[in-house]
């Protein structure tokens, strides 16, 4: 059950300050953010959820200007003050492309479970293990750029900073046990790091729909022209595409072109509704598409030696020695294009620097790794 949270709404400047001055005032603060990205094409901080102490806010920044909030990532700025965010990632890349806002000093929930060794690190399965919390996952796709918001809304996001200090410490404890206390400041400071980067536009992003690469010729022409269509339209009306038209049924038509509007309407997936909203364009961009383009020959890189792969196989080998027995994700111990650097750069310890393995990894790993690299053939 969720406990009685008793969340402050604020959607004025006066109470960005507010939420600003509790954060700033206990020093380490939990904070967390809703976007619309299930409900919107160009999709926007909808919630920024802050927990100070005993106090829940949940501050709304719809009706606000982006200099309302300044008071606030001045505060989630400020080195001298601890952030607890669970999964930032996506949130450290949003405030910083929707208001250029940076976190001073991170401690990520997700991360420090992560290091644990846990095998689900969710929010929700935390919450409920640790505090017999359960969130409602029906709240999980919410569209929270509606207004009003109802109160079973506000409280279920108020909960996902609620417990955040607490979880927190709790996990700190459990690394600071394992000696792995410094691994989470390190990883967490290189999220906090993190910069959103416009995504480079893909002119064969149509090729990830599911099916798209059993269609040929004609047909593969006919699915670029509807995916563009779609994402036209979507950015019109700031929908996400598959509220617009869902995959398979593009997949279908661009297999299978109907012939009339009644037919189209036919088309599972489609239905009367979408045939007389836009069935004309679609039949006319049917019959007349434009050619899609074609695949670039790639540039392969020149396959791996015998050498290599024999280093790639030790390096391997001794990584996952390491993360079994500290009960750790091999991925986490080490990337495998980490592996990769390693085994193509000449040398032992030159290699390591070359590949960039530094801090917690580094200590871990190094010495190992040399003398795996180093041993006889």
């Amino acid at each position: 059950m969720l406990p009685e949270l008793r969340p402050i709404w604020a959607d004025t400047p006066d109470g960005v300050r507010r939420a600003a001055s509790a954060c700033a005032a206990v020093g380490r603060f939990a904070l967390y953010t809703e976007a619309d990205s299930l409900h919107s094409y160009f999709h926007k901080v909808c919630l920024i959820q802050v927990s100070a102490g005993s106090q829940h806010f949940v501050v709304d920044p719809l009706p606000l200007q982006p200099a309302d909030l300044d008071p606030l990532w001045r505060v989630v700025a400020n080195p001298a003050l601890t952030v607890v965010m669970h999964g930032a990632d996506y949130d450290v890349r949003i405030i910083d492309r929707d208001y250029g806002a940076r976190v001073g000093r991170l401690e990520d929930t997700q991360i420090m479970a992560q290091l644990l060794g846990e095998e689900r690190t969710g929010l929700a399965h935390l919450l409920e293990r640790e505090f017999g919390v359960e969130l409602d996952k029906r709240h999980q796709r919410a569209d929270w750029g509606a207004r009003p918001l109802a109160p079973e809304l506000v409280a279920y996001a108020a909960a996902d900073t609620a417990f955040l200090i607490e979880l927190a410490q709790r996990l700190h404890d459990r690394l600071e046990a394992l000696g792995r206390r410094s691994w989470a400041i390190e990883e967490c400071a290189r999220l906090a790091a993190v910069r959103h980067e416009e995504a480079t536009p893909d002119p064969l992003a149509f090729e990830r729909v599911k099916g798209a690469r059993a269609l040929k010729g004609r047909a593969r022409d006919r699915l670029h022209e509807l995916y563009c269509w779609r994402d036209e339209e979507s950015r019109r009306l700031d929908l996400p595409p598959f509220k617009v038209l869902g995959n398979r049924p593009m997949i279908e038509l661009a297999a299978v072109p109907p012939e009339g509007t009644a037919e189209l309407a036919r088309v599972p997936g489609i239905g009367p509704r979408f045939a007389r909203r836009w069935g004309g364009e679609v039949l006319r961009r049917l019959e007349h598409p434009r050619g899609a383009p074609q695949h670039r020959r790639a540039q392969h890189a020149s396959p791996p030696s015998a050498t290599e792969r024999r280093r790639l196989q030790r390096l391997v080998e001794v990584r996952d020695e390491v993360a079994a027995r500290l009960g750790l994700q091999p991925g986490l111990v080490c990337p495998r294009a980490t592996l990769q650097a390693i085994a193509a750069a000449p040398g032992a310890g030159s290699a390591l620097n070359a590949a960039g393995l530094s801090g917690w990894r580094r200590e871990l790993l190094g010495e190992s790794f040399v003398a795996a690299l180093t041993e006889p053939s």
